[in-house]
């Protein structure tokens, strides 16, 4: 089984538009969709085959929504209920991707009653889990131990466990260590103070990773070439050149499919090569994650990877 755990959700409404967002414009209904990191990870998963079980907070009539569209999109999903209503976004894109803008809320703290639910429905699901990936911000002010805390309840499982988180959350999770690192080269430099495509610190960036018992990281950087370091060597990857309409969610289709190639016994140069693919076919779309595997198979054969180091 995989999981993916979520600790900030996100309703997020979308508008599509031909033409430059002016006036005034009336639909029948506002469509949205679900968001959150772990979220669009479990989505992508579901459109390769290969279903994982989310997990994630929801609070109010937002949550509620959330809860019946994850349902629609056949997303299997365990939720922990919040006293905070579960936070809002609205995405807007025009001209078929030229100009796409976001608001997203940052969501409201946690109590703790509830993140101890999550830790023990974590801890119940986990025996049966072989990969569990982390992935998102952390609501609210608070809580930025949250990651370590959820590693930490689980650090007797036998499952691979991903993380793609950024400063301080990310920070404390590298307390315990023993992740594999999905990252992008901005969130990297926020948080190590390190540039790893910067030829002068690379080598200082991945001794620090291993200074955390982190086994392995995959950092992109939009569409430039990405890194893959196995805890040995460094690899870089030459992307596939796509039509972008939107780069949200392209992260979380990253991490998805590499999920999924390790989950066919793929080695980690191997399951880059199918991740980075995901990401780029998954850029060709509007919604987060909405790709398939028919695409992520065109695009692999354009990836090109040589070691560095």
């Amino acid at each position: 089984m995989i999981i993916t755990v979520t600790p900030n959700a996100l309703l997020e409404y979308q508008l599509e538009s031909e033409i430059s967002f002016a006036g005034g414009h009336r639909l029948n209904e506002i469509p949205f969709t679900v968001g959150g990191k772990g979220i669009n990870v479990a989505r992508m998963l579901r459109n390769l085959g290969r279903p994982a079980l989310a997990m994630t907070f929801v609070g109010g009539s937002n949550g509620e929504k959330i809860k019946e569209k994850l349902k629609q999109q056949g997303v299997l999903a365990h939720f922990i209920e919040t006293e905070a209503e579960t936070r809002v976004g609205i995405s807007l894109i025009e001209n078929n991707g030229e100009k796409h803008r976001w608001w997203i809320e940052e969501g409201k703290s946690l109590q703790e009653s509830e993140i101890q639910k999550m830790i023990r429905l974590l801890q119940k699901e986990s025996k049966s889990a072989a990969f569990i990936a982390f992935s998102g911000s952390v609501p609210g002010r608070k809580d930025q131990d949250l990651y370590w805390r959820l590693i930490e309840s689980i650090r007797n499982s036998n499952a691979e466990i991903y993380v793609d988180a950024r400063e301080k959350a990310l920070v404390d999770a590298c307390k315990i260590g023993g992740f594999f690192l999905k990252h992008n080269r901005e969130e990297t430099i926020k948080t190590f103070s390190k540039d790893p495509f910067d030829s002068n610190s690379c080598a200082d960036y991945f001794r620090l990773l291993e200074k955390f018992k982190i086994w392995g990281a995959l950092i992109t950087d939009g569409k430039n070439n990405a890194l893959l370091w196995d805890g040995k060597a460094a690899y870089i990857f030459e992307p596939a050149n796509v039509k972008e309409i939107s780069s949200v969610g392209c992260g979380d289709a990253t991490l998805a499919g590499f999920i999924y190639a390790r989950k066919l016994g793929m080695s980690l140069v191997e399951s880059a090569v199918v991740a980075l693919a995901s990401g780029a076919a998954d850029a060709g779309h509007a919604g987060p994650c909405e790709a398939d595997w028919a695409e992520v198979q065109e695009l692999m054969p354009k990836i090109k990877a040589s070691r560095i180091i």
